[in-house]
């Protein structure tokens, strides 16, 4: 689907609600730059909804999060919670199209979903989350 950088109200209500002092973060490029991907917008779970992949920092923690749509409520995945918030800084956010191919070893997989992926910042160390039988699986 995009990469979007604002969230759904109803989204930022349930950050809000629970997680109190949340900020997005990224900050790989330079604080402010557009290359800074916080927020991911795709079909993760294949239903037709859009779905979000939120990096965030709260207090010394950094979490990488998934909200599935489910009617007018979020379904909350965590697929990272870093000890420190600047292991979530310094990690970069990119969407895998549903289509798309990526190497696990010595096979090749076509995603089923879009699937949020994070990186350390300039780096190709990190993963690919793909939704299968009811959970994320990191790849």
């Amino acid at each position: 689907m995009c990469e979007a950088q604002t969230l759904p109200r109803s989204l930022k209500t349930y950050l809000d609600r629970n997680y109190r002092g949340w900020k997005l973060a990224g900050e790989c490029y330079g604080q402010g730059s557009p290359q800074n991907k916080r927020v991911l917008a795709g079909d993760f779970d294949g239903n037709n909804a859009t779905d979000y992949a939120v990096k965030f920092v709260k207090g010394d923690k950094g979490f990488l999060m998934v909200f599935l749509a489910s009617g007018k409520r979020w379904k909350p995945f965590y697929l990272h919670i870093w000890k420190e918030a600047d292991r979530a800084r310094f990690s970069d956010l990119m969407l895998f199209d549903k289509g798309d191919q990526y190497e696990l070893g010595e096979s090749n997989f076509r995603l089923k979903f879009d699937a949020p992926a994070d990186f350390r910042c300039e780096s190709d160390v990190g993963g690919v989350h793909t939704f299968r039988k009811g959970r994320f699986i990191a790849h």
